[in-house]
């Protein structure tokens, strides 16, 4: 007999197999798994096991991180120590990380960032910002540097 995950929380029955019998064993299961399936009114549909059941999740975690974790059908976190909730997304692939001194290494094969209205990269005595269609540079020294050709095409260059 299998308890609703949204019944009373406690004891879940699950069934063990030994060499010598089979046996019932109960467990109370405060952390479970489940794999995201969609959203619905009121939480969203997580398949846990055999059985689909609506979960909120927890305020704590990023709506975008579910909406993905959902395209992907990805695994999730629920606290069901009380009323069940979704805590968590279990992470299956590596992710850009920042180290104790702030900086962010990775070797890829392509990046691309696509800002809807602004992108900027700064450091303290210079940027580059990305703004409608403007490209600002600024610093103290601009070089642009090529080894066979450089070209510049333009409809009117203004030099200050």
């Amino acid at each position: 007999m299998k308890t609703p995950l949204n019944a009373k929380p406690g004891l879940r029955q699950h069934h063990a197999v030994t060499l010598a019998e089979t046996r019932v064993v109960y467990l109370q299961a405060p952390v479970m798994m489940g794999r995201l399936i969609g959203r619905e009114d009121g939480g969203w549909r997580v398949r846990v096991g055999r059985d689909e059941w609506i979960v909120p999740p927890d305020a704590s975690v990023d709506p975008a991180l579910l909406e993905e974790a959902c395209a992907n059908e990805s695994r999730v976190l629920i606290d069901a120590s009380a009323a069940p909730l979704i805590v968590g997304v279990v992470q299956t692939s590596r992710t850009l990380r920042i180290d104790a001194q702030g900086a962010v290494e990775a070797q890829v094969e392509r990046f691309s960032i696509h800002a809807r209205k602004e992108a900027v990269i700064k450091t303290f005595a210079s940027f580059i910002q990305l703004k409608g269609g403007e490209v600002e540079l600024y610093g103290t020294r601009i070089l642009s540097r090529a080894r066979e050709a450089a070209k510049i095409l333009a409809r009117m260059i203004h030099l200050n």
